[in-house]
């Protein structure tokens, strides 16, 4: 019994040229959306890194580790660096009982970011769990310089130093806020117009870290299609 031959076709070279060609022009199309998919999750994943910064500082002073703490934020060309302090309970008494301390009066004083030895626990000294360190090279924020925010438990000392205190003497207020984006160059910042609003290029990227005197920690994203912050879970 004679069996016929099956007629069996490969791609020839012409038809695969063609395939490549077509997956080349879908990838080229699909990577633009990929890439900016992309960056806007490794600038949340940081600035996400950035507010458990505050977050953990703070869950210290309400379970009573520190009376006093601050979140410092180092300003350099190419990166932006998060560290914790914390302040027992004895030495800020010694501090508000002190009648020579300008601890009472002056906010920027309080906040204190440059006396070495002022916070009992360093994040940039000590290597234990309740205070830390973190830097960011992908990220930059809108200060022009190096600032801080200090929280206590009950409120009352909330202060702040450097670029997150507004106005001088007596007029002097803590910031509530912080601006972080995608890093664009070396020395780049965060730019906001006069109402708020970023500029085009950051306004995809751009994030905004608040807190309350309490210690009340919310995330912020700027949404371009409208126009407003949209508070982030």
């Amino acid at each position: 019994m004679q069996v016929q031959e099956k007629n069996i076709k490969g791609f020839n070279l012409l038809e695969l040229v063609v395939v490549l060609a077509i997956i080349g022009v879908i990838s080229a199309a699909a990577y633009p959306s990929f890439s900016t998919w992309k960056t806007g999750r490794d600038v949340r994943t940081d600035v996400l890194k950035a507010k458990k910064v505050f977050e953990a500082i703070n869950a210290q002073v309400q379970r009573g580790q520190f009376a006093f703490v601050q979140v410092f934020v180092d300003v350099e060309d190419d990166t932006v660096t998060f560290i914790t302090k914390g302040m027992k309970t004895d030495t800020l008494a010694t501090k508000i009982n002190n009648g020579e301390s300008d601890w009472n009066t002056s906010v920027a004083s309080r906040c204190d970011m440059t006396t070495d030895g002022y916070w009992d626990l360093d994040g940039s000294e000590d290597t234990v769990i309740e205070v830390q360190e973190i830097s960011f090279n992908d990220i930059t924020t809108n200060l022009a310089s190096d600032g801080a925010v200090c929280f206590s438990k009950n409120a009352r000392w909330f202060s702040g130093s450097g670029e997150l205190l507004s106005g001088t003497g007596d007029t002097a207020v803590p910031d509530e806020n912080l601006f972080l984006c995608k890093r664009r160059g070396e020395n780049s910042r965060c730019a906001l117009g006069v109402g708020g609003e970023p500029n085009d290029l950051d306004a995809n990227t751009i994030y905004s870290i608040d807190w309350t005197r309490f210690g009340e920690i919310t995330m912020d994203k700027w949404s371009s299609k409208l126009s407003d912050w949209i508070l982030q879970n």
